[in-house]
């Protein structure tokens, strides 16, 4: 009985840290808007282009898209070359699953502290107009990887497990 507590509560941390990542990817996709908009308004209605709005929006969109990729969408939902996976069997796509999943992590594990490094590097930047550190303007790539990274981790797993053909 406590196992399936742990794993009742497990799930529902899930849930609720799930909710939490689209809260967030939908906060800065709506920020990257906002600042869209002010754009807008100030170049074409008020004659007078503001420079942080642009750079504003690029970041705040650059941000959307990585928190997204990482964390609000599964990695079985991505972009995929998948001609010869829909043809072959069920156990077969297990397998190319299993073997994409595989390289994917080690891949991604590899970019880790590459990245580390890059970031690190990139702390002695600042963007142009709000001078923010660019170690944060594309620390959001180390999010991505790190969170890609365990949910391919995650899909692994399942695919050994019983319930296998959810994630094919």
């Amino acid at each position: 009985m406590p196992l399936a507590m742990n794993g009742n509560a497990l799930r529902k941390w899930g849930i609720f840290l799930k909710m939490v990542a689209d809260t967030i990817g939908a906060l800065f996709f709506l920020s990257a808007f906002v600042g869209f908009i002010i754009q807008i308004f100030y170049r074409y209605v008020m004659n007078q282009p503001l420079l942080w709005t642009e750079e504003f929006t690029m970041i705040a969109f650059v941000w959307a898209v990585f928190w997204a990729a990482a964390f609000c969408v599964p990695v079985r939902e991505h972009v995929s070359f998948d001609v010869v996976y829909d043809i072959v069997s069920e156990h077969t796509r297990r397998l190319f699953t299993m073997f994409s999943m595989v390289v994917l992590i080690v891949a991604f594990a590899m970019l880790i502290p590459y990245t580390w490094d890059y970031l690190d590097f990139l702390t002695r930047k600042k963007s142009s107009v709000l001078r923010l550190p660019m170690n944060l303007v594309y620390g959001c790539y180390l999010l991505f990887l790190f969170g890609f990274t365990v949910q391919a981790i995650w899909r692994l797993m399942r695919l050994f497990g019983p319930e296998w053909r959810d994630e094919i």
